[in-house]
């Protein structure tokens, strides 16, 4: 083919782009309708080269795997994935040529900024802006308490809305109006003040996103080394383009033989085949086994006493005779182990089998309450009590009993999988998983998880088709009565909880308890004596008897001995259910000056009124008790003088703090005075993150006082410390030592410590959420909900009394949201997405999410439904693709099974396995306390990272499992783990995970059993990066040049932000000349913090795994720098015009052209490159739907 033929022929390859992308405009020469390729894998590629004669598609790699690296940080001219091809035309021809953080004020230390991880990031907040315009900044907000609460609920309604614009009145001052600037920039607003004088406002606008970096960037150079254009050769010129390939046929290797293809059922969710006989004979061996076992008798004793067993009657009959029942306790009352063995011994006493599936919100609940139910019916897990959660399982067919996450019950009730888009009927497939599972009950309702929202959703449609299932919904008591309503009003059981009592004392209370130096608050502390934490219906009953006995008949023992059976607030403070009459009112106006006494040393509420209206201190008056009433009285006056005082107090240390920051010294002081007033009792003190955690033990060992190991036990407690540190916090410490706990919300539900009792609540947590405006993950300290107040508190009442401290004001405590924001709100929800189509493909996405109990936002939706476009997953209307339905036949994000899809095509499986696993569940490496071990574990991971060409935090996880792996064959696990500060815990969950997702991609016919094949450039680090791109993209970013005086390395990202880099990223200090001339970056997400935008793991990539990659690329004359739309109104001259102009660019393949990646990138390569890599695009693109398509027969 000669030279001249070479602009015709690539302008027959180079389709119109199937939609239009927002990144920005497209350069200036370059039009969507001549140029672009635009296809994620979504539809058939335009032409797919072959060679004649075969029924595989080409190698998209040449034999000698080990030459060639594809765009190592170090080694840039020859990669594997461009030397996979070259045009037959240039092959012809060549064969004949070819050749610090900021000082911490006394009082007030910085808050932490990114959580755990970040105590190195560092703010460039008020503070530093402050010191730039040489002022000193101010430790304190310039709001007042009231002020702020009004303001962040305003902003927070005005993000969550529909409006443009929110303007406040002109009744803020200067300072308050800089609060809310940095408030704005803090949630990812604009802010702007306008006018003069009285007139002067302040507006916030939503931040829209940019269309695009200018490209203003130098293009980067792109070419093939020598070597790689020999490989090229080689390769075209045994399967050189031939007539299919031009016409665009990419179906032509397909068959239907994937359809044909019966995947595995999974037996975990099929209702054990067991006659009457074999029941008979299950509960005889049970029977026997308590019997000849003390340790199951007791057991069964411990079991009789949890409030639940009195239920168990009732929760059975009503399950008989209702579809869906709702059990409402507070923790500790037994309903999450009791419950489902309940429902088996009931089946089991019918002689019938049954399948019973309990879902939890986390792994480790669906393990260890599998493990604890199988322990007390003296089995091993597996028998009849099972688990099985993400990528790990144990039990099957045979258990009537199996635990798994949320997820995992989700991707059984959509079936995901079972067959291909053509033939598939969602309704079938669920009613085959469904009839055999007899029962469902779904634990934790109230954490509203976004796949336990979603998947209630789906089961209140399925319950009508199949009406021998029964669901069950386990809640805490709070929001009990709205979930019944969304199962239209379904039967309620309410169980009491017990726990001992707690006193609770707030901020105004604490800072009088350290002003009273002298005096021992904890000297009328309540006795350690359980309390019913709801009240129950009977004891109601036996209240309001008591109450009208006392009132209409004089006769005050019984009520008198209700209420000194427990000193409980809810007894004494307990107001009739018809009347509304309390006890201090029947005694106020019987005169009964004692039992008056007596309760107002309780603490009894004097302002509660009857229904009526009425006080006890006005029934003393109209009974004309004037002793009893004096006494109110001045117990009232005293109250009122005391509370203006602790106001006083309050305003004055509210006027000198931060709300935002942690204040240590105040921990510091409170944790003082508990050990001074108190002998015994482990401490602990509930706060946001890492860097927290770190500042309050830093500040508490600097102390004279807490600085004495013999009498301080100083612990931590966090998920990514070392699972022997966190082990300390159970136990219990040496005679005469106190133990101190300083953890984030981890403690709050997830572990109880037995011998806490006292907590210190911040009242904050870091909370990771979504931004679906800016489409950026966000990591902040916020106030916590009431609902996990409760649970902070109920933390020192788990097994004996307690006393909590919140450490902010009862005004704060009342404008806590009740709940927190539901998962589904705040999370993005591509899986959801995804999951919708798979369950009914012909469903609109939006229209199955408005049915959920909170649906998430427009915005939300339509960011989800736009990166399964980038995937492929989807087409522009909307429709699901046979690669998406791939995508989400497996028990991972769409975008890592997009990786593992190109990884087995690369053959580059055993990594991938790894970063899958990896991202599925948490990072192996670990944060050491001490400051020189944190720069040996930062030193550790660089040298891991540079076993595969370094630069990279996805391959430094790779590293460390590979020689994890090695370490222990050889026996030396242990001596590799302290050394590297990695979590060999976590290396053997991640072991296990690959096993099982390996399993996966067996069963679904992308690998032989044998995947050695598969893995055969595992070791080639240019492979590996282009595995990442495949699982990152359209994550990518290129470095900015350093500026003047900078501390901080830059990247830039597609919607055109300037991002920093995690100072716990391998890349940290990483710049151009280190990442030798390649600026580009794959990373996992952009997160928002405190401090601003930064990328926590990132790997340095070559530009060509991009090029093939990219969603859409455009050709353009080099030396056009225009910005300028192309008019699409033009006439067929101008088109004419613009064709002809497009023939000259690439008549030569000398030429040199502008390649423009995704609106953004650019690059400058010779016009044969730019040709052979859009045929690589398309092979690859053919390759990927043909390995959709060719799956193997398990």
């Amino acid at each position: 083919m000669a030279h001249g033929c070479l602009g015709s022929w690539a302008l027959q390859t180079w389709k119109p782009g199937t939609r239009k992308r927002a990144r920005g405009p497209l350069p200036h020469g370059s039009t969507p309708a001549t140029l672009i390729t635009d296809r994620p894998w979504a539809g058939p590629p335009v032409w797919c080269a072959r060679p004649s004669k075969l029924s595989a598609p080409p190698p998209l790699v040449a034999s000698t795997r080990s030459r060639f690296s594809l765009g190592a940080p170090e080694q840039r001219t020859v990669n594997k994935a461009t030397a996979a091809g070259a045009l037959h035309r240039r092959s012809s021809q060549t064969a004949r040529a070819a050749p610090k953080e900021a000082v911490q004020p006394p009082r007030q230390p910085r808050c932490s900024e990114y959580g755990h991880e970040d105590e190195r990031m560092g703010r460039k907040g008020k503070g530093a802006a402050a010191r730039k315009a040489g002022k000193a900044p101010s430790a304190a907000g310039a709001m007042n308490e009231t002020t702020l609460v009004r303001v962040s609920k305003a902003l927070d309604d005005f993000r969550a809305s529909d409006a443009e614009v929110y303007t406040f009145e002109a009744d803020i001052s200067k300072e308050e109006r800089a609060e809310i600037h940095e408030m704005c920039r803090k949630m990812g607003m604009k802010s702007k003040s306008s006018g003069v004088g009285t007139r002067r406002r302040l507006s916030v606008y939503k931040s829209k996103r940019k269309q695009g970096p200018d490209m203003e960037e130098g293009p980067t150079h792109l070419g093939f080394s020598e070597e790689s254009r020999h490989v090229l050769q080689d390769l075209f010129t045994h399967y050189p383009p031939d007539d299919a390939d031009l016409n665009g046929d990419a179906n032509r290797n397909s068959s239907d033989k994937a359809a044909n293809i019966k995947r595995k059922t999974d037996t975990a969710f099929c209702r054990p085949a067991m006659s009457k006989h074999d029941i008979t004979k299950k509960v005889e061996m049970f029977s026997t086994k308590i019997n000849g076992s003390p340790q199951l008798r007791k057991i069964m004793e411990d079991r009789s006493k949890l409030p639940i067993s009195s239920f168990k009657d009732v929760i059975t009959s009503t399950l008989d005779n209702h579809q869906v029942v709702l059990i409402s306790g507070e923790t500790g009352c037994g309903k999450t182990t009791q419950v489902p063995q309940y429902i088996l011994d009931h089946m089991w006493g019918k002689g019938e089998s049954c399948k019973i599936i309990c879902t939890q919100p986390r792994r480790i609940s669906a393990i260890s309450v599998a493990e604890r139910i199988s322990a007390e019916r003296g089995e091993a897990v597996g028998d009849t009590v099972g688990y099985k959660i993400r990528l790990e399982s144990k039990g099957g067919k045979n258990s009537s009993v199996m635990f798994c996450t949320n997820g995992v019950l989700l991707r059984v009730l959509i079936g995901r999988g079972t067959n291909t888009s053509k033939t598939r009927n969602p309704k079938q497939s669920l009613d085959d998983t469904i009839l055999g599972i007899s029962h469902i009950i779904v634990d934790e309702i109230h954490e509203r998880d976004r796949f336990s929202d979603f998947m209630l959703t789906i089961l209140r449609d399925l319950l009508p088709m199949n009406p021998h299932l029964r669901l069950v919904l386990m809640s805490a008591t709070i929001d009990a009565v709205r979930f019944s309503q969304y199962f239209n009003g379904c039967s309620v059981i309410q169980v009491p909880g017990f726990t001992y009592p707690v006193k609770t004392y707030y901020l105004e209370d604490v800072l009088s308890i350290l002003q009273s130096v002298g005096d021992n608050h904890l000297s009328t502390t309540i006795s350690d004596k359980k309390q019913s934490s709801v009240l129950t219906e009977e004891f109601k009953s036996s209240m309001d008897d008591s109450i009208k006995l006392a009132l209409v008949n004089d006769e005050f023992v019984p009520l008198l001995e209700l209420i000194s059976a427990e000193q409980n607030p809810e007894i004494y403070n307990y107001q009739h259910s018809e009347t509304g009459v309390t006890p201090l009112m029947v005694f106020a106006a019987k005169g009964q000056l004692g039992d008056v006494c007596m309760l107002l040393s309780f603490g009894v509420d004097c302002s509660a009124q009857d229904h009526d209206g009425k006080s006890a201190l006005d029934w003393a008056q109209e009974e004309k008790q004037q002793e009893v009433y004096d006494v109110i009285m001045k117990h009232m006056e005293c109250s009122s003088a005391k509370s203006t005082e602790d106001n006083e107090l309050l305003n004055k240390y509210l006027a000198t703090i931060n709300l935002e920051h942690i204040d240590t010294l105040l921990i510091e002081r409170l944790l003082g005075k508990i050990c001074v007033d108190s002998n015994e009792g482990a401490i602990l003190v509930f706060l946001p993150g890492w860097e927290d955690i770190n500042q309050t033990r830093e500040k508490l060992r600097a102390s004279p006082f807490f600085r004495d190991s013999s009498r301080f036990l100083i612990l931590s407690l966090h998920s990514m410390i070392p699972s022997l540190e966190q082990k300390k916090v159970f136990k219990r410490p040496p005679a005469g030592v106190r133990k101190i706990i300083l953890s984030t919300n981890i403690a709050e539900t997830a572990v109880t410590i037995d011998d806490v009792v006292f907590v210190i609540d911040s009242g904050r947590m870091k909370e990771k959420s979504y931004d679906p405006y800016n489409n950026v993950s966000t990591l902040h300290a916020s106030w916590v909900s009431k609902a996990s107040a409760r649970q902070r508190e109920g933390r020192a009442g788990r097994c004996q009394a307690g006393i909590c401290y919140h450490l902010y004001s009862r005004f704060r405590a009342a404008s806590l949201p009740d709940y927190q924001i539901p998962e589904i709100k705040r999370m993005p929800i591509e899986e959801l997405c995804l999951q919708v189509k798979l369950l009914d493909s012909n469903c609109r996405i939006a229209d199955f999410l408005k049915k959920t109990l909170d649906p998430p936002i427009t915005e939300t939706i339509r960011n989800a439904i736009t990166v399964l476009q980038d995937l492929g997953a989807l087409t522009q209307d909307e429709q699901l693709t046979e690669l998406g339905e791939k995508l989400g036949s497996l028990p991972v994000h769409p975008c890592t099974t997009k990786m593992l899809l190109f990884a087995i095509l690369m053959n580059c499986l055993d990594p991938a396995l790894t970063l899958a696993c990896a991202a599925d569940y948490r990072d192996p490496f670990l944060l050491p306390m001490a400051p020189d071990e944190r720069k040996s574990a930062t030193a550790g991971k660089v040298e891991l990272a540079s076993l595969y060409g370094g630069f990279s935090d996805q391959l430094a996880v790779v590293a460390a499992f590979d020689c994890w792996r090695r370490a222990k064959d050889r026996g030396q696990e242990s001596q590799f783990c302290t050394k590297y500060f990695i979590s060999s815990n976590i290396m053997q969950m991640l072991s296990n995970m690959r096993k099982q997702l390996q399993i996966e991609l067996y069963q679904r016919g992308f690998v032989p059993a044998d995947t050695s094949a598969c893995s055969l450039n595992s070791n080639d680090p240019g492979i590996m990066r282009a595995v990442l791109m495949a699982g990152a993209y359209p994550m990518v970013g290129r470095l900015l040049p350093p500026r003047k005086n900078a501390r901080n390395t830059v990247v830039e990202t597609a919607s055109g932000g300037k991002v920093r880099l995690h100072p716990h990223s391998c890349n940290f200090n990483l710049s151009r000349s280190k990442s030798s001339g390649n600026p580009l970056l794959v990373y996992d997400e952009v997160t928002r913090g405190d401090g601003g935008m930064y990328i926590k793991k990132c790997s340095v990539v070559g530009s060509c795994p991009l090029l093939l990659l990219a969603s859409e690329m455009v050709v353009a004359p080099p030396d056009d720098d225009s910005d300028e739309e192309e008019d699409s109104s033009e006439d067929g001259a101008e088109k004419s015009t613009l064709i002809q102009h497009r023939k000259e660019i690439m008549s030569s393949p000398d030429n040199t052209v502008s390649v423009v990646v995704d609106r953004w990138l650019r690059f400058d390569a010779s016009a044969l490159d730019v040709a052979q890599i859009y045929c690589l695009r398309e092979r690859l693109a053919s390759s990927i739907l043909f390995k959709v398509h060719q799956q193997i027969a398990v």
